[in-house]
């Protein structure tokens, strides 16, 4: 009896584990991606996107009174970047080195454990494929984190149109 209850406790997990693994994520913070950026509205208000001067990535921008904290951990930026055509694509998050476990717990959490490893200079970095979404996540210099959360939607849509032609 002991083996068997076991075994379907096992299975459970695994199945656990392969549906939350393969599940797609489609949003962040209830964002779509490749929404245009002025035309998003979250809880009924419009959103206003503030172009991140400090920033070196390019698009990316930052919202007034934003959420600082994933689950538990606490954030000192939240960047939205945006594409040529102003639709949304990737988010960048930063934090202190001591919330670092617990981002990386987060994803592993979420999305189990993460395919990619390498260290690079003094980075510790880790990447989580789910679907058509990339998590990377960095250690830096033993002094912050860094996450990007980068959606490929718009190769999804051209593969959804490719497939479906029907002039020929």
């Amino acid at each position: 009896m002991r083996k068997l209850f076991l075994a379907v406790a096992m299975l459970g997990l695994t199945c656990f584990a392969y549906s939350a693994e393969n599940e797609a994520v489609i949003e962040f913070r209830k964002i779509l991606w490749g929404s245009a950026k002025d035309s998003i509205w979250r809880d009924g208000k419009k959103l206003e996107f503030t172009k991140d001067k400090n920033s070196m990535i390019k698009n990316a921008c930052s919202l007034m009174n934003d959420d600082m904290t994933i689950g538990s951990v606490k954030l000192d930026k939240v960047l939205y970047i945006f594409n040529d055509d102003n639709r949304f694509y990737k988010v960048y998050l930063q934090g202190p080195i001591e919330q670092a476990e617990q981002m990386k717990f987060i994803l592993t959490y979420k999305f189990g454990d993460y395919k990619n490893e390498s260290f690079v200079d003094d980075s510790h970095i880790m990447q989580w494929l789910v679907k058509d979404v990339t998590f990377t996540m960095k250690e830096i210099n033993k002094s912050h984190f860094e996450v990007t959360i980068e959606s490929n939607w718009k190769a999804t849509v051209d593969y959804k149109r490719n497939t479906s032609v029907d002039d020929f």
